[in-house]
C-alpha cells in the first residue's frame, strides 16, 4: 500500500508485541497483530493494527520508535460539540485487551485526495485520502464511501484542514515501524 503522505503519519509508540496469525485451516496463516503502547497515551491504552503488506520485523518487539499508520475503510464524520483528538476503545473491547477498531477523534491536517461525484448514479461517491492529528501523533485515512448526500453522511460537502472529524470501523494498518536510534 501506498500513501501520499506517509512521511507525516508518525505515532511515538513502543512495538509491544507480534501476536502471530492463527492458523487457517488450509496451513497458512492469518495476517499478525502488531500491538503498539502509545508513548504519550496516559490512558494506557494498547493498540492492535494489522501488519496487511508484512513490514515489521521481529527484532523491533520491545523498542520505541515511530509507527506510520493508515486507517482504511473508515466512516467519517465532522465532530459535534467541542473538538476532540485521541481514541476511544470501541464498546466490545475487553480490559487488558488491545483495541483494534477504536473510534479516532482528530483534526484533518492535510487533503491529499478528495474526490467526489454524483455521476449518473442516484448516489454520491468519494474516495479520499487525508493526514489527521489525533494528539498522540499523526495517522493517514484512506477511504471511500457512498451516500445520497456527502454533506448530510459527513457534514458538510468537503472536509478542510482545520476540520475535526471522527472515523469509527476502521481497518488500522501499519506501513512501517522504525526504531528509534
Amino acid at each position: 500500500m501506498r500513501f501520499p503522505l506517509l512521511d507525516k503519519v508518525a505515532l511515538p509508540c513502543e512495538l509491544e508485541r507480534i501476536v502471530p496469525g492463527r492458523l487457517h485451516p488450509d496451513g497458512r496463516r492469518y495476517l499478525p497483530l502488531i500491538v503498539l503502547r502509545p508513548a504519550s497515551d496516559s490512558a494506557g491504552i494498547r493498540l492492535g493494527v494489522v501488519d496487511r503488506h508484512h513490514r515489521v520485523r521481529e527484532e523491533a518487539v520491545g523498542k520505541v520508535g515511530v509507527a506510520r499508520l493508515v486507517c482504511a475503510l473508515s466512516q467519517l464524520r465532522l465532530q459535534t460539540g467541542a473538538p476532540r483528538r485521541g481514541l476511544t476503545p470501541e464498546a466490545t473491547a475487553r480490559p487488558g485487551e488491545p483495541i483494534t477498531a477504536p473510534l479516532i477523534y482528530g483534526e484533518v491536517l492535510e487533503v491529499a485526495a478528495w474526490e467526489a461525484g454524483r455521476g449518473q448514479l442516484p448516489y454520491e461517491a468519494l474516495y479520499t485520502e487525508l493526514l489527521l492529528d489525533i494528539g498522540i501523533g499523526t495517522v493517514g485515512l484512506r477511504t471511500s464511501l457512498t451516500a445520497a448526500s456527502l454533506a448530510d453522511a459527513i457534514g458538510k460537502p468537503y472536509l478542510a484542514p482545520g476540520d475535526f472529524i471522527e472515523l469509527s470501523r476502521s481497518r488500522i494498518d501499519i506501513l512501517a515501524f522504525e526504531p528509534a536510534a
